[in-house]
């Protein structure tokens, strides 16, 4: 997700009315179960099936690709995963007027993390979490055009959003300290990136809006679409946005302990990504992801307080 632009109208054809006659046509198997609330994200829109299950149709056609890759790798590579994720009954085609594939997907409860962000005692059951996602990725695993790049690729926005967010200020007169903001990026852009062999599979787009809380507690990974090879430091870096400080810091010792690839410079390069992420949602016009960029930024230490 682009966190400074908004989201593109959905297709015309979806409806309530639409998910129903699909899931008569294609999945009759379910076809008794009502149709409840409506959930409108950025790439799906998403209909209540049941108490247990949605039906998640693609918003547009650019979004296509997300589920088609959701649907393919989490099925082949969640054997191992002891976490909440999304399973997939059924996968469907264009039909009933609807001109996109389209899936029946598990619900899992909960609150966004942007909502409900977790407390910093669960910072050691994602980072096992991650662990247990970030197996070695093969060659011909996706590429993320946003987070598989070096860090350097990332400078220009980082540094423009810097200036922008130390001008600006944040929602409760926050400021960030843009000093400390620029040292740190000069630390993670400085440090050599990891070889492409020792890129994992990553869910590459962890915020927020996409990791569950239950009051507080980790409650499960969804949206897996943008799933790709990356650094592992780059989930590992958005969890600023999902907690404290501390909290990150005790999921980096688990995480650490589970993989073995915690050390100077993978904290150096997850802290960087975290600043990228935070100087990128904290540019957002919607209060309540605006908030969380600001959290970002505190627990990178990055915060001052509001002038008196």
């Amino acid at each position: 997700m682009s966190f400074d632009t908004v989201p593109p109208p959905a297709h015309s054809s979806i409806s309530v009315e639409a998910a129903r006659a699909l899931v008569e046509s294609q999945a009759p198997e379910y076809a008794h179960l009502p149709l409840g609330q409506h959930y409108e994200g950025w790439d799906c829109a998403m209909y209540r099936l049941g108490g247990v299950l949605a039906v998640r149709l693609p918003r547009t056609a650019d979004a296509v690709r997300f589920l088609l890759a959701e649907t393919r790798w989490v099925p082949e590579l969640s054997a191992g995963w002891s976490f909440p994720f999304p399973h997939f009954p059924f996968v469907g085609v264009p039909g009933a007027g609807f001109p996109f594939p389209w899936a029946i997907v598990s619900w899992l409860p909960g609150d966004m993390a942007v909502d409900v962000p977790l407390l910093a005692s669960e910072g050691p059951t994602l980072g096992l979490a991650l662990a247990e996602v970030h197996q070695v990725a093969p060659l011909e695993a996706p590429i993320n055009v946003e987070q598989s790049i070096p860090m350097t690729a990332r400078s220009e926005k980082v540094l423009r959003r810097v200036a922008v967010l130390g001008e600006r200020g944040g929602p409760n007169g926050e400021r960030l300290d843009t000093d400390a903001a620029l040292a740190l990026w000069a630390t993670a852009s400085g440090i050599p990136d990891p070889d492409r062999s020792e890129f994992v599979w990553s869910h590459a787009d962890l915020h927020g809006a996409n990791v569950l809380s239950m009051d507080g507690r980790f409650a499960g990974i969804v949206d897996w679409g943008s799933m790709a090879a990356c650094d592992p430091a780059v989930d590992v870096g958005f969890a600023y946005s999902l907690m404290p400080g501390e909290g990150v810091a005790s999921l980096m010792a688990a995480y650490g302990e589970a993989t073995g690839r915690v050390d100077d410079a993978f904290v150096a390069r997850a802290r960087g990504i975290g600043l990228a992420k935070a100087v990128g949602i904290a540019m957002n016009a919607k209060p309540e992801t605006l908030a969380m960029g600001w959290r970002a930024l505190d627990a990178l230490g990055l915060c001052l307080p509001a002038r008196t």
